[in-house]
């Protein structure tokens, strides 16, 4: 296999992440299929609605970048840095971090990380 796709209507479908907070979405979109590889590579979609207080992501890892698709994604880390992100805004999170999001409204974006697929 050389290469995958998606179609856009394909690539916004985010479902909810069972178990996550209730504004959390999240999927893997595509991953390293070989398993065992040293140094896997998986892209997400996540989508976070609206949040009146930050949700606590799980201890990351692994390191992990992304850019704003759409709205508006408020990022804050153990050590109380935080920035407020709008489409096109890319971030990157080292791996060993602690982090909170939330959104005013809410916010889409396609994420890049140093790890295998989540099953589901």
């Amino acid at each position: 296999m050389v290469f995958e796709h998606k179609s856009e209507r394909e690539f916004y479908r985010v479902p909810k992440l069972e178990g996550a907070p209730p504004p959390v979405h999240f999927v893997d979109v595509f991953s390293t299929a070989e398993k065992g590889v040293p140094n896997p590579l998986t892209g997400s979609m996540f989508l976070l609605e609206y949040a009146a207080t930050a949700e606590p992501a799980p201890h990351y890892d692994y390191d992990e970048s992304g850019v704003v698709i759409k709205g508006t994604l408020v990022i804050e880390d153990e050590k109380g840095n935080k920035a407020t992100l709008q489409e096109g805004d890319t971030f990157f999170i080292h791996r060993g971090s602690d982090i909170t999001f939330s959104s005013p409204k809410f916010a889409i974006a396609f994420k890049v990380a140093s790890r295998t697929k989540i099953e589901h």
